[in-house]
């Protein structure tokens, strides 16, 4: 195989006998065959060739010959004009530090290939639904790695432990669909029935490596099938930015080392099965939606102190207890989720009030509250359109409330009543309950 891949790139270089399988194809320049050769050999010099083998058994092993863009590949022009291919100085040496061949027609297994560009940066091949198989042991080879983008593949098998190796990772983006790559499912939830599951997704424990990835900023294995405990070695992530794990089959409690995440601003852990209590430290989270879960307890009062958390989504859990008045001092927040769960007692007096300016929807439906609904405070709203459920909200309005199905009494004030559309949001309350002005 070796000797035939060698064979292929002469091919390539000397004399251009093998045509250029992109689709402009038609306008590579007709190099004189002792100008290709000339131009070919001197950039291949040092390792440079042996990343050149390397894309030529990914170009086989992954049918290149039918991909959206195969400009230059194998027609004997330099590699560095091979469509998605970035050559640059590595140690005094030209080699190949960038790979973008997403949403490229990709079909097949990565070969094992794929290690010997051992100066990669960045692998980009996401969106390829046809490229299939598990993750090459030697992709955790790659140890110059930084961005690893292989979302919305076919590929399955577990994350392997070697992914310690890869100490420069800054980006880990396995993301894909929960529903099969070959549908147009548009992310509608009201259509996702008619949508078949997706029977490709990596699986297994998440690997305790993880928390060997020190550069970390962004980690997204978003909708697949990873199950067992979220690995407590997280909290090693000083730098960690994003962790989203939305949509797999976690189990267990959330570890309390992700409230040592400084840096973090984006938890998402929807959809999953886990359970116990909301850590009582949570860094400085700009985001945290741990919806769809088991979680139980009450909420901590140290929620408070997220300044400037703006969406928090916690519906269809098992939370209970009162409400903190802690949720009123969160200043910078747009969006809250806490519907679907067992809180009980009053709604807090400020909530939504003046020193909350930005909120702009409440989901506390599905509860056991009481007491009555929460005054109107009047804001300034000029981001309601993108944040707001409810189309043509003007830009000066009201906090809009969902409370149906608590056990909400008393009348109901001449601000809600003046905002006729939000009224359907209060009612019916539980079977007793209900507002003495609005039926």
């Amino acid at each position: 195989m070796k000797k035939y891949l060698h064979s292929a790139l002469a091919v390539a270089l000397m004399g251009g006998l093998l045509a250029s399988c992109g689709k402009d194809s038609v306008s590579t320049p007709q190099l004189a065959p002792e100008a290709r050769v000339a131009e070919g050999m001197a950039e291949l010099s040092g390792s440079l060739r042996q990343d050149s083998l390397a894309l030529v058994s990914l170009y086989q092993a992954l049918n290149g010959e039918s991909w959206v863009r195969s400009n230059y590949w194998l027609s004997g022009q330099p590699v560095s004009k091979w469509a998605g291919v970035k050559v640059a100085d590595v140690a005094g040496k030209p080699r190949v530090v960038a790979l973008a061949l997403g949403a490229n027609g990709l079909k097949g297994e990565l070969p094992a290939a794929i290690g010997d560009l051992t100066a990669l940066r960045s692998l980009h091949l996401q969106y390829n639904k046809d490229l299939t198989g598990k993750i090459p042991a030697e992709l955790y080879q790659l140890r110059q790695l930084r961005g690893l983008f292989l979302g919305f593949t076919a590929l399955t098998g577990e994350l392997s432990e070697s992914l310690a190796n890869l100490t420069q990772l800054d980006t880990l983006d396995l993301r894909t669909s929960p529903y099969e790559l070959s549908s147009s499912w548009d992310g509608n939830e009201k259509t996702a029935r008619d949508h078949r599951a997706n029977p490709t997704t990596l699986s297994g424990k998440l690997p305790v490596a993880l928390g060997q990835l020190r550069q970390a900023k962004v980690i997204d294995l978003s909708h697949q099938s990873f199950t067992g405990e979220l690995p407590k070695e997280l909290g090693n992530l000083v730098q960690l930015y994003t962790l989203a794990l939305y949509g797999n089959k976690l189990t267990g409690e959330i570890p309390a080392s992700l409230g040592e995440l400084r840096s973090l601003r984006s938890l998402s852990l929807g959809k999953n099965q886990l359970s116990g209590a909301l850590p009582a430290s949570l860094g400085q989270l700009r985001e945290l939606l741990i919806s769809f879960n088991r979680l139980s307890g009450e909420l901590p009062a140290s929620l408070g102190n997220l300044k400037r958390l703006e969406n928090l989504n916690l519906e269809h859990n098992q939370l209970s207890g009162k409400l903190p008045e802690a949720l009123a001092s969160l200043t910078g927040l747009y969006q809250l989720y806490l519907n679907d769960n067992r809180f009980e007692g009053e709604i807090p007096t400020d909530f939504a009030g003046a020193q909350q300016p930005n909120l702009l929807w409440v989901n506390l439906a599905n509860n056991n509250l009481s007491g009555l609904v929460p005054l109107r405070v009047r804001h300034y709203l000029p981001d309601a359109s993108k944040y707001a459920k409810i189309k043509g909200l003007p830009d000066y309005g009201y906090t809009v409330f969902v409370l149906s199905g608590n056990r909400l009494t008393g009348a109901i004030s001449s601000e809600y009543l003046q905002y006729q559309k939000t009224l359907k949001f209060l009612i019916p309350q539980q079977e007793g309950f209900g507002f003495s002005n609005l039926k």
